[in-house]
């Protein structure tokens, strides 16, 4: 039976991670998620540059001893693992853990520190911290919520890394 070559690109992730990382590398450059990355290029059977960067993963884990022990290096394999990324997000809607929690909850706060502003020098003719820090978070609750929401039905669907 043949295997697929994220599950062979998974083995060969675990033994390079065995052999040249420590415990402390492994977590801090998230290199279980080069593992999913592989899972989701290999999904996408249509697209070229998908092809030029299950490749170019193939590259990165091959030399993931000098990419990441070297600290020169550290910034190239940030980059290249970002790229990769950003393609799968920008052409094929794959987004990252906890993307839409952050990004609407940043946006939420802005509005609910505008509305604050807003709705305590309208109505008192001067700043009300009681009403501004209030709106404020009712507007990141409000983000958070959505976001999580939104987050979840990307995760169910497949479409996070």
């Amino acid at each position: 039976m043949e295997e697929s070559w994220a599950s062979e690109l998974g083995r060969k992730v675990d033994f390079q991670a065995q052999q040249f990382l420590s415990v402390r590398d492994f977590r801090f450059f998230q290199i279980e998620k080069l593992k999913r990355i592989a899972i989701l290029l290999e999904r996408q059977k249509n697209c070229l540059e998908c092809k030029y960067a299950m490749r170019d993963l193939e590259h990165i884990v091959d030399d993931m001893d000098r990419l990441i022990n070297s600290g020169v290096n550290r910034s190239e394999y940030e980059k290249r693992v970002d790229k990769i990324l950003k393609h799968l997000k920008d052409n094929h809607q794959v987004y990252q853990a906890h993307h839409f929690t952050y990004t609407y909850s940043a946006i939420y706060a802005l509005v609910g520190v505008v509305f604050g502003l807003l709705l305590s020098y309208g109505l008192f003719f001067g700043f009300n911290p009681t009403i501004f820090f209030l709106c404020s978070a009712v507007g990141l609750t409000v983000g958070n919520i959505l976001g999580s929401k939104k987050d979840k039905a990307c995760k169910r669907s497949g479409r996070q890394v």
